[in-house]
């Protein structure tokens, strides 16, 4: 009777043993394999910047990948931006920008104050210093009332941030614009338009 007891016992803890060298040797083998995906040379980062360069071109340019005059290639991002790492790093400067823009616009939205003429992000109380440069470091223009919040860039062009005291854009050039995104305008500068 104690002869079965010892080997069912013996099984036993082979099988723990065996279960947790298993598992130790799964977590480990996880984590070399995350561990050099999350190196900047890594498939995780460089998956995240194609990410955030093909929002950002879309958003700035309507297709991240087409410059004016270019033929659909039928590549992927990964592919294209791969060959193109200007392109990346120029375009992770839209998402950069877009992304402040928005957070303006959002504190412009969810707060009490009334811009009626243009101002510069870095004099306005209510936005964050963090949010108040464009990825180009060009402080950026707001304007804000009951209806609307309106953010200008200077863009990637502009040598400086611009004079947001005379900035003129009319409204009409404001009602062909698609809210959300960065729509680029004759001087090179981008506006974010977003309603409240």
């Amino acid at each position: 009777m104690q002869k079965p007891i010892r080997i069912m016992l013996l099984v036993l803890v082979t099988f723990v043993v065996l279960g947790a060298a298993g598992r130790y040797f799964v977590e480990w083998s996880l984590d070399r394999a995350f561990e050099k995906a999350m190196t900047e040379d890594g498939g995780l980062r460089h998956l995240a910047d194609v990410v955030e360069g093909t929002v950002g071109g879309t958003l700035a340019r309507g297709d991240a990948r087409l410059q004016p005059g270019e033929a659909p290639t039928g590549e992927g991002a990964l592919a294209y931006y791969e060959k193109n790492p200007q392109a990346l790093q120029r375009d992770k400067k839209y998402f950069v920008t877009w992304h402040s823009a928005l957070a303006i616009a959002d504190a412009g939205r969810k707060s009490e104050h009334q811009l009626s003429r243009w101002q510069s992000s870095t004099d306005t109380s209510w936005i964050a210093k963090s949010q108040s440069m464009d990825a180009w470091g060009h402080a950026s223009c707001v304007r804000s009332d009951q209806a609307q919040t309106l953010v200008l860039s200077p863009g990637p062009q502009a040598l400086a941030s611009l004079d947001c005291s005379t900035l003129k854009l009319p409204q009409t050039e404001l009602t062909r614009m698609p809210a959300g995104r960065l729509n680029p305008i004759d001087s090179g500068a981008l506006v974010l338009f977003v309603r409240k």
